[in-house]
């Protein structure tokens, strides 16, 4: 993760940051979009990914059509493509000024749209011999989970172009190579045998044992004591919706409908939860969304106990949740975000083009496995009724739970039903190449110790900017490049500026000294006019008042003196 950190900080080297399910992609995504200074974005393939990332879609940022990008199609050809797209001088000015592009869930971008990206950025950057247009890539993902999710008759467009859909099956990428780092400390699970399985599902090199100790855990009940809670992860979303739907209908009491409200532009398909949102108490729920007072996160399962439904103050819904904590259910809001660029400021921000009003849980004793990417569950039921049909589906599914023990399985699980494309096993064994993260953190030593030698020239530290400067120089030896030269040349003419204005200051001191002398001079002559006149007290205070202005007057310290003795 330091070797990540540093290739994003101090490199322009585009990133792919991978790993197994639950160690910490997310979080590091979260952490650099922080912290950087860089000018950055946020984007994912999907709406709700988009909006739990903080982003916005990468069809909505970059005004991508819904069909297959084909590398012949002439309306996006060099040529063509600023008449075809038509964007605004805003986004010109935001794609010129961006210096990170962050792309999660990047395991479900085609490849197709790789190239479009690149092509776009060239062509607007006006960097037509750079990948990407010279920016930066942070890629996040994991190619062994979801795959792009391709229609048949678009995969018969793409096939002639691209060996797979996968993303790193861009043409781009046969130019240049992406540094692709893996995190390999799992934090979800502790026990080292079930680890040890999905490592062996995620890359389907299945043992005979391991499939026994899976599908020992076929029909497995699952407890229900302390408030524990299950959920049932199906492959196919009919399956889900019936499951919520038949387990509410048998739920005694009255059906309560929570009615959603959305301000401005906010798309159906991004909801995060649903706009009717029916429940019962009783019903099992899941909270999607993180709270701001740590009560839940985005996968919280929990039982419906009561409703409040005051007019007046507005309804309430409470909640028990599997750690047996009762927590009472407000109104949550989730922004819909686009960029736009400061001109004041120089810099990019994100503006909320619209809202969604609506309490942050679904039904969930059941939800599809693409839904549940990203989550944590203690005890989850797999359904895979209709089969496996994407590659990683299983992987995704086994690895949601924390243990083995608190999983349970529908039917048992056969060999065909995991599977990795052999795509996916060729591209990952680039990840952690030790040559290619050193060229690439031999790069990020330069860059920082360059950037440390420029922070302490801006903060007067002279020796420790040599000190920076002369490693710097020794690691890679830029300073005859026109930039270098240009930004160096730009640095040094500070201190001309700061000479002449200090000249400039120097003079009108000068200049202030002197009608500061002369008014002093007329109060000590009005102090002395007030003393033939025996008015002390105003002599005294025309003495100070010329003090004031000019303390090194003689005639009016020493006639105050002799007042005030």
């Amino acid at each position: 993760m330091q070797n990540a950190l540093q290739v994003i900080q101090f490199t322009r080297r585009s990133l792919f940051l991978t790993g197994k399910a639950g160690t910490g992609k997310s979080t590091f995504l979260r952490y650099i979009a922080a912290t950087t200074k860089k000018k950055n974005v946020i984007l994912a393939p999907t709406g709700i990914a988009a909006i739990n990332a903080g982003g916005v879609t990468l069809h909505s940022f970059f005004k991508l059509p819904f069909y297959p990008l084909l590398p012949n199609d002439s309306r996006y050809s060099i040529r063509n493509i600023r008449k075809t797209l038509k964007y605004n001088s805003e986004k010109i000015k935001i794609l010129k000024e961006l210096e990170l592009i962050i792309i999660d869930e990047i395991s479900m971008v085609r490849a197709d749209i790789i190239d479009f990206i690149d092509k776009v950025l060239r062509v607007y950057c006006q960097k037509m011999r750079e990948p990407f247009g010279g920016k930066q890539l942070l890629l996040v993902g994991d190619i062994y989970q979801l795959e792009p999710v391709v229609k048949e008759e678009d995969r018969k467009l793409l096939t002639p172009f691209y060996q797979s859909n996968f993303f790193f099956n861009a043409k781009i990428f046969q130019h240049f190579q992406l540094v692709s780092i893996e995190l390999k400390k799992v934090y979800r699970q502790t026990d080292p045998l079930f680890i040890n399985i999905l490592d062996h599902i995620r890359t389907s090199n299945v043992e005979n044992n391991d499939l026994k100790m899976l599908n020992s855990r076929v029909g497995a009940d699952l407890s229900s004591e302390d408030s524990k809670l299950s959920i049932t992860l199906s492959t196919r979303r009919d399956t889900a919706d019936y499951i919520n739907k038949n387990q509410l209908d048998q739920l005694e009491g009255d059906l309560q409908l929570f009615h959603g409200n959305i301000e401005g532009e906010f798309p159906e398909s991004s909801l995060p939860a649903p706009i009717d949102l029916y429940l019962k108490v009783g019903a099992q729920v899941m909270f999607v969304k993180n709270d701001i007072n740590h009560q839940f996160v985005n996968g919280t399962l929990g039982t419906i106990t009561g409703f409040d439904m005051d007019e007046n103050e507005g309804a309430k819904i409470y909640v028990k949740t599997e750690e047996g904590d009762d927590i009472i259910v407000e109104e949550a809001t989730w922004s819909n975000m686009r960029y736009h660029f400061n001109e004041t400021e120089k810099k990019i921000e994100e503006e909320e083009i619209g809202r969604y009003e609506q309490y942050p849980i679904r039904l969930a004793w059941a939800i599809t496995v693409h839904k549940s990417q990203g989550l944590t569950f203690k005890q989850v039921k797999i359904d895979f009724t209709g089969g496996v049909f994407a590659g990683g589906q299983a992987y995704v599914a086994l690895s949601r739970c924390t243990s083995l023990e608190g999983i349970s399985l529908q039917e048992p699980i056969n060999r065909n039903e995991v599977f990795t494309r052999n795509e996916v096993k060729q591209f990952a064994h680039n990840y952690n190449n030790l040559n290619i993260i050193k060229t690439a953190l031999s790069q990020s030593k330069a860059d920082k110790q360059y950037w440390d030698a420029m922070q302490a020239w801006r903060k007067g530290d002279i020796q420790k900017m040599l000190d920076n400067f002369f490693l710097a120089i020794h690691s890679r030896y830029d300073i005859e490049k026109p930039g270098v030269k240009r930004l160096i040349r730009k640095e040094l003419n500070i201190v001309n500026k700061l000479r002449e204005e200090n000249n400039r200051l120097q003079k009108e001191m000068k200049q202030q000294k002197v009608f500061l002398k002369k008014l002093a001079v007329e109060y000590t002559l009005m102090g002395k006019e007030c003393e033939k006149e025996g008015m002390t007290d105003a002599a005294i205070r025309n003495y100070k008042k010329a003090l004031e202005l000019y303390p090194e007057h003689t005639l009016a310290k020493k006639r105050l003196n002799k007042l005030l003795s």
